[in-house]
């Protein structure tokens, strides 16, 4: 985990210097914002300045950022330095950028009683352009390349450097471009940003250096990359506190979007391989945060999946038409309700032929696509702050709840597969005074609507193929009377979900509670 945080750190050091508005800025000034960034966001800056010429030289760069001890380690650092940066007067109010080609990037990560891990990545470009412009409180930054790689040159890990066979690590891109801004004129820092790349590769490789005959690889490529996202960070306030970071003003969001991927691996072990492939049809990904709310939404269009190999009886494939998740949760305490939201497609699910015959060997059953969906949205009063440590030791102490439930809505929910079909909505408020009548949780109000198709007609079927007993099928289909009332087309069923406001619970009108 501390060599992951050691990676993300150079990365994010690496955007801030890689990071357009006409005004002289000056090298210094220049160097200035982008010092100013990373302290910021909590590196300490260690640097020779070196001017020459009108000109920049920075040498010995290296950004240090503590980390503090958790439940699950111990204190330590993430150091991470980088080769010569040259900060160029361009003559017109502008400065460009230079980066060594390939410009080493050492990263240590020390954790207090363990051997510190060490990594050196090597950063290449190709016909690398970046200029800064604008003003010293409103920065603008532009920069393009023809091509750009990420190597792993070097890891050493418990005392002892890790030869290429054990793990090999590239990641290239290109062509590219891209612009941010960097706004501190009101006294906190206003970052945007947008990037587009016509191509992303990636290649991992390795063996266990604890296990003889085991290797394996990943390799993949995306196209069509774009990014785009704006945050907004605090003056003068580091990362380690994250209550006072949230609450001085800090907010995110981005979206990244791509149009195709690819991906494949191999594992073997003592002789024995297996291979798999993966496609999509591009997907996205956004997000945002505050110290109040957090939201995501995740997708993917078109997901192939493959695999083959020694170990699986035969070849294995299936597909899906959509991918999608979303999360929105509240984040600080609150006297108000806030909105809440879950969301999930696994859309047009299909498998081999070789699949379905394990336990439908004749054909029974409809090989239509699957599809699992539903979309819930709600209101909730957040009772403790998720950034604050006293507030989740209280929790912890009390065995309280952290919220209190107000409200839930089922928009939509859609089950499909083997011919039958199940859909739903309805909506739920909640009485947090009283927590007895439904065992300890707030009682709820409201009603839930549902239709199913199909069901007998799936149930026959089960019992043809003799995976359901005509006695477990009668029992099925009593728990379907109970709950549901004829529908009006054949093999259709309706039901009605209710809790009224005494607290009964009605199926169809028919108290069962």
């Amino acid at each position: 985990m501390r060599v992951l945080t050691g990676v993300m750190g150079a990365g994010v050091a690496a955007l801030a210097l890689t990071p357009p508005a006409l005004a002289d800025v000056t090298p210094e000034q220049v160097w200035d914002d982008l010092s100013g960034m990373l302290e910021g966001v909590g590196y300490e800056v260690s640097v020779t300045e070196s001017p020459s010429g009108g000109n920049l030289l920075l040498s010995d760069l290296t950004l240090t950022m503590a980390v503090a001890a958790g439940e699950a380690q111990a204190a330590g650092d993430v150091t991470v330095a980088f080769g010569d940066l040259t900060f160029e007067d361009l003559g017109d109010g502008t400065v460009g950028i230079r980066f060594p080609s390939p410009m080493p990037i050492d990263i240590r990560v020390t954790e207090e009683g363990a051997e510190p891990v060490e990594m050196t990545l090597e950063l290449g470009q190709e016909a690398l352009e970046m200029i800064a412009s604008g003003t010293p409180e409103a920065m603008d930054y532009s920069y393009s390349a023809a091509a750009t790689s990420l190597d792993l040159v070097r890891l050493v890990a418990e005392g002892e450097e890790l030869p290429r066979e054990v793990i090999s690590a590239s990641l290239a891109t290109g062509p590219l471009s891209g612009s941010s801004e960097v706004d501190s004129s009101d006294g906190t820092r206003r970052y945007s940003h947008s990037y587009k790349t016509d191509e992303l590769r990636y290649d991992l490789s390795g063996s266990n250096p604890e296990e003889e005959n085991v290797t394996g690889q990943i390799s993949g490529r995306m196209t069509g990359l774009a990014s785009s996202g704006m945050s907004v960070i605090p003056d003068e306030m580091g990362s380690e506190d994250a209550a006072a970071f949230m609450a001085a003003g800090f907010e995110g969001s981005g979206r990244f979007t791509y149009e195709t991927g690819q991906a494949s691996f191999a594992v073997t072990q003592d002789g024995e391989t297996m291979t798999g492939s993966s496609s999509s049809k591009g997907g996205s990904f956004e997000g945002s945060i505050d110290g109040a709310h957090l939201s995501y939404a995740l997708s993917l269009d078109t997901l192939n999946y493959e695999a083959e190999g020694s170990s699986l009886p035969f070849p294995v494939s299936a597909a899906m038409d959509e991918v999608a998740y979303n999360m929105t949760l509240p984040l600080a305490k609150s006297d108000t309700p806030q909105d809440l939201a879950l969301g999930l497609t696994l859309g047009g699910l299909t498998v081999s032929d070789q699949i379905w015959g394990i336990f439908d060997p004749g054909g029974s059953l409809p090989r239509d696509p699957a599809t699992l969906a539903f979309d819930i949205t709600g209101k909730a009063t957040p009772l403790v702050s998720i950034f604050d440590p006293a507030d989740l030791a209280q929790l912890e102490g009390e065995e309280t709840a952290p919220a209190e439930l107000n409200a839930l809505s089922l928009n939509s929910l859609t089950l499909e597969v083997a011919g039958a079909k199940i859909t739903g909505a309805g909506d739920f408020t909640f009485h947090n005074e009283d927590t007895e009548s439904y065992g300890g949780m707030p009682r709820p109000e409201g009603a839930v609507n549902f239709t199913l198709a199909g069901a007998n007609g799936l149930i026959d079927k089960l019992i043809a193929m003799g995976l359901l007993s005509q006695q477990d099928a009668m029992g099925a289909r009593m728990m379907l009377g109970m709950f549901t009332v004829a529908g009006s087309e054949p093999d259709t069923m309706t039901s009605t979900i209710e809790v009224d406001a005494d607290g009964h619970l009605l199926a169809n009108g028919q108290r069962i509670r």
